[in-house]
């Protein structure tokens, strides 16, 4: 079966709880990362470094729009942090194929506002960010016809059990809420 869904990797790359992922949804998945297949880290400040040292967003948005191109049969995204901001960086130029796309705490997706998705697309921020302030953002983002959410009681990160401020109950919230969101998409 051909994979439909295109899950874009943090700042660790591929992790045991990708595949995880890739097997919660029930659907044919593919991921991409900003590093090789063997890279890996001992914490989050070194997956930063190495995120940098390979190029940062800008970079990671140049890999997603040549694998994009390589994948026409993706319908489903889901993206988390520069993920996230790399998918948005890129979306304008492929979103024609994609349906929808669920972007978690992107954090760079505040410098391009901007920027307009053919697709549907849900935004998802942590409610505790250091940066910025997230409920601002998601306002922004809803003025311009977004969708956009505040995870309440969240820290950057709450999706990825590797990440400082993971929650196990934010996990299988939004989990399932993906899971129901591509299935549902799936059949129609």
């Amino acid at each position: 079966m051909t994979a439909s869904v295109l899950i874009i990797t943090d700042v660790f790359g591929h992790t045991p709880a990708i595949a995880s992922l890739q097997r919660y949804l029930g659907l044919p998945c593919l991921a991409v990362s900003p590093f090789d297949a063997d890279f890996s880290v001992r914490n989050e400040q070194q997956a930063y470094q190495a995120f940098i040292a390979a190029g940062g967003v800008q970079a990671y948005s140049i890999k997603l729009r040549e694998f994009v191109r390589q994948q026409p049969q993706l319908r489903h995204v889901i993206g988390f942090s520069a993920g996230a901001s790399a998918w948005w960086l890129s979306c304008a130029e492929h979103a024609h194929a994609i349906q929808s796309a669920s972007l978690f705490y992107g954090s760079r997706i505040r410098d391009h506002l901007d920027i307009h998705s053919e697709c549907d697309t849900h935004f998802i921020f942590a409610e505790q960010e250091n940066a910025y302030q997230p409920q601002l953002l998601v306002q922004a983002l809803r003025q311009r016809g977004h969708q956009a959410e505040v995870a309440i009681g969240t820290k950057h990160g709450f999706m990825n059990p590797y990440a400082a401020g993971f929650s196990l109950k934010a996990q299988t919230h939004y989990l399932d809420s993906l899971t129901t969101k591509v299935q549902m998409r799936r059949a129609a």
